[in-house]
């Protein structure tokens, strides 16, 4: 063949090393991401058990230690996300005044909290209606307001 060309073999085993070396490579990948999964997978759990432990101590410090603890965790989520949210509410917001959900998930997140979940603005919507200190401003309006103390 002429100058340049490869022969069909060479060419062949050129591909053949680089096949190879591609499986070579996502084997190891592979591998690697599972590491990662189950890391992630331990990290998780820890979290979950020291949120427990958290929560328990909470208990027992009672509501004025937790509003420091909460300045510690800035990861939000169920009562905490809820108690967080509230007292940033009554912090900037006039008494009675409306607030949009979006707004108030921007307030928590400019305080320097993160919300949990996949969803976050989803988790936090779901904590405020299942909250009694809160209350919707019509049926779609995205409104909220604290409740005033009967």
């Amino acid at each position: 063949m002429g100058a340049g060309l490869e022969e069909p073999g060479d060419l062949r085993a050129r591909l053949t090393e680089e096949a190879a070396a591609l499986a070579a490579r996502i084997r190891a990948q592979s591998e690697q991401a599972q590491r990662l999964r189950d890391l992630a997978e331990r990290i998780e759990t820890r979290t979950a058990e020291d949120r427990h432990a958290l929560s328990d101590l909470e208990g027992v410090l009672g509501e004025a230690a937790q509003l420091g603890i909460d300045d510690f965790d800035r990861r939000l989520g169920g009562q905490r996300l809820e108690r967080v949210a509230i007292r940033l509410l009554r912090e900037r917001v006039d008494s009675g005044q409306e607030i949009h959900y979006r707004e108030w998930f921007d307030l928590i997140r400019e305080a320097g909290y993160e919300v949990s979940g996949k969803n976050p603005l989803g988790t936090f919507l779901a904590q405020l209606n299942r909250s009694t200190a809160v209350e919707r401003v019509g049926s779609r309006s995205g409104l909220y307001r604290l409740r005033l103390a009967a």
